[in-house]
């Protein structure tokens, strides 16, 4: 997260606008002219100028100097160029041309190798000195989403052979044009420590192991679909992974902990009745056993630990965590304030509108003294206050944690002191349930707690893998890398950042502990990316699509044959329709490649066929193939109108009356042609014929 910092704090000064007079100022104290840039960016990019308005800036970041140069046209949209006002290399463009159109979905007329060759292309004519310094770095799904209507490249500084990741090159191409619309570089000068004398990468394993670690524990899986359950999935995970210095072998711990995280997405929303569902009769009977009101105000007035003595209430609401519901309780929400000495104080807290138990405060921080002065209470003492607080209010709940650690830096910010427990489940971790508490250290008062706790049910601890096997499994799939990182002195925040050498293992996601399979914090299983390699499609008519659609993980590859010539099945063909509407990184996904029920549920949902339909192991017809995909297209209503459809086709009196309107619209649309004048509907469709209809299907302006 932190290699973004230097590239934002790039884009801010490289595009400044300063005072003409500091332009001025600035034509004395750069080596490179503002004519000079203008001619640098004229000449590399091919910039005529013609027809363009044009403006000027220059900025300076400590020894960092550009030119920022704009063109401008209402019709012709916008050219913007960054040139170094020392070296004359050009550090950024973008372009930018006005439409009326939004950017649609749809299969691009370039693929991704043709325009990665004009990144390169363009990097050597650019800035070829750093480029040689470089690896590509491909993206977990290299062709973008299909609303990017541009391709993404990735060029990642390499010095003395090793990864340099806050530093690089990247760029941008037109899926459909092939012109390079954006680029930008992040390379800065920095004093890299030379990888001699450093520990071993097996050293590192064995430090990792004993200092930060697998840890059994359990992973908060939120549900995916609408009526899906929350659920727990014991696995083996890291909760702060850090990197290790190369040279001293010390774990470089985050400053801040931030709970592991689940995973959710939205289920669909189902439409509003005017009478009473079950499930808002649910709420109702629901809402009859929460406390009430006054209640609440009556416990959270007896749970915090300071008086409320002069605070006026302000508001008081009953909400749902819609992040957790149903995992969650609704709470009572209070927020009161106090003006006292011309200052405003406040205090918000929460209470379960079930349990009673208060879930959450925090105050107005008061009587912070000076940071030069010494704290009257030291971190133990803190850690002492809070557990016995938290032992008053939430003994069963506190009872089954762990202390984490504390997370505050007192060298950075002395104020306060934050202290995290974690949620134990018979001994077992589960961090995405925790306590926090903050105090203050000059007067002991604590400022704020938080409280979240899940209600979900526990797989048992039974059948799983050993940890020695946890580790296999991690070190087969993931390397202990060497990576120079950017090192922040926090006790001089002014103070530029030093680089240092460290070891990383750079794994965020869990192994299922009882079946070892990698999986991401979703819960899903981790596909590695993997060439199209299908030795049954060379020459075949439909190739180029299937190989498409296998790039973009559309069709997956298991295995070196596709069996284009095989009929498909409605499984398969609902799979890969429910992909191509859905990419496949958007959620819901399914959990694996074989859960079809998913692919049918999603389908099901968004009205591509209806339940009654289902026929998984049957192999679809072209007109069950068009009334899918016209479904898909989401103007089946349209299709459903009798009386204003009307077909060409030799054989159209094979095709029932309620069907016409499909098959008018999927040939109208140039997805499903047909051929001499047939449509064949009941000829079932064949694997490469899929592809083809699913390419035209992106291709088509929705």
């Amino acid at each position: 997260m932190r290699k973004f910092i230097p590239i934002l704090i790039a884009f801010v000064f490289l595009f400044a606008a300063v005072m003409p007079s500091t332009i001025a100022q600035a034509q004395a104290d750069t080596k490179i002219s503002l004519k000079e840039a203008i001619e640098i960016a004229k000449t590399k990019l091919g910039i005529s100028g013609s027809g363009y308005d044009f403006t000027s800036s220059y900025s300076e970041y400590v020894n960092y100097k550009v030119w920022n140069l704009t063109w401008n046209s209402t019709t012709k949209g916008t050219i913007s160029v960054s040139v170094n006002a020392n070296t004359g290399e050009i550090v950024s463009y973008s372009t930018w041309t006005p439409t009326s159109e939004p950017y649609k979905p749809v299969i691009p007329k370039y693929t991704r190798e043709e325009a990665r060759k004009v990144a390169i292309e363009f990097l050597q004519k650019i800035t070829p000195e750093k480029f040689k310094q470089t690896k590509e770095i491909v993206p977990s799904y290299p062709l973008g989403a299909y609303y990017d209507a541009n391709y993404s490249f990735s060029f990642e500084r390499i010095v003395n052979g090793i990864s340099f990741p806050n530093n690089g090159l990247y760029v941008y191409v037109d899926k459909n044009t092939l012109k390079v619309t954006s680029y930008f570089q992040n390379w800065e000068d920095y004093s890299f420590p030379k990888p001699e004398n450093i520990i071993t990468k097996e050293e590192a394993i064995k430090i990792f192991k004993e200092k930060i670690g697998l840890t059994l524990q359990y992973a908060l899986i939120l549900p995916q679909l609408e009526k899906e359950s929350y659920k727990t999935l014991l696995v083996y995970g890291v909760y702060q992974n850090a990197p290790i210095d190369a040279f001293t072998g010390e774990v470089k711990k985050p400053l801040y902990y931030y709970p592991m995280p689940g995973g959710r997405t939205a289920g669909p929303a189902g439409e509003k009745e005017m009478q009473l569902t079950p499930e808002e009769k649910k709420e109702i009977e629901a809402s009859e056993k929460y406390i009430s009101k006054d209640k609440a105000l009556e416990i959270a007035k007896n749970s915090l630990p300071f008086s409320l003595e002069g605070y006026k209430l302000e508001s008081a609401s009953l909400y749902t965590d819609t992040y957790y519901a149903p995992a969650k309780n609704p709470t009572w929400s209070f927020y009161w304030n106090l003006q006292k000495d011309n200052k405003y104080f406040y205090v918000n807290a929460s209470v379960d509108a079930v349990t009673g138990k208060l879930t959450y405060f925090s105050k107005t921080v008061s009587d912070i003294e000076d940071k030069d002065k010494q704290p009257k209470y030291t971190s133990k003492e803190l850690g002492e206050i809070a557990e016995k607080y938290l032992e008053r209010i939430i003994p069963e709940k506190f009872k089954n944690t762990k202390y984490f650690n504390e997370t505050s830096n007192p060298d950075y910010s002395p104020n306060l002191y934050t202290f995290t427990y974690l949620r134990t489940v018979n001994g077992i971790l589960a961090p995405f349930d925790n306590i926090t508490i903050t105090l203050n250290p000059y007067t002991g008062e604590i400022t704020s707690y938080y409280l979240n706790w899940t209600n979900v049910n526990f797989t048992p601890a039974e059948n799983v893998i050993t940890l020695d096997e946890a580790y296999k499994i991690l070190l087969d799939n993931y390397e202990m890398k060497l990576n120079y990182i950017l090192d922040y002195d926090y006790k001089s925040p002014d103070a530029p950042p030093k680089v240092k050498l460290v070891y990383q293992l750079d794994f965020y996601g869990y192994i299922d502990a009882k079946t070892g399979t990698l999986l991401d914090g979703m819960g899903r299983p981790i596909v590695k990316e993997s060439k199209v390699t299908f030795t049954d499609i060379e020459g075949n008519w439909a190739e180029k699509d299937i190989k498409l659609l296998a790039e973009y993980g559309i069709i997956e590859v298991e295995g070196d044959k596709y069996y284009p010539d095989k009929e498909i099945t409605q499984k398969d063909f609902i799979k890969m329709l429910v992909k191509t509407v859905q990419p496949p990184y958007y959620n819901p996904m399914p959990k694996s490649s074989k859960d079809y029920e998913t692919y049918y549920t999603i389908a099901i949902s968004k009205k591509i066929i209806a339940p009654e339909e289902k026929n998984p192991d049957s192999p679809v017809t072209r007109l069950e193939a068009a009334k899918m995909l016209v479904n898909a297209l989401q103007v089946g209503y349209i299709a459903e109108i009798p009386n204003i459809f009307s077909i060409s086709f030799k054989d159209k009196n094979e095709i029932p009356k309620n069907m016409i309107g499909y098959v008018a619209i999927i040939s109208g649309l140039n997805i499903m042609r047909g051929s001499d004048g047939y449509f064949y509907p009941q000829r079932p469709l064949t694997r490469a014929e899929a592809a083809a209809v699913l390419v035209r299907y992106l291709q088509v302006n929705k």
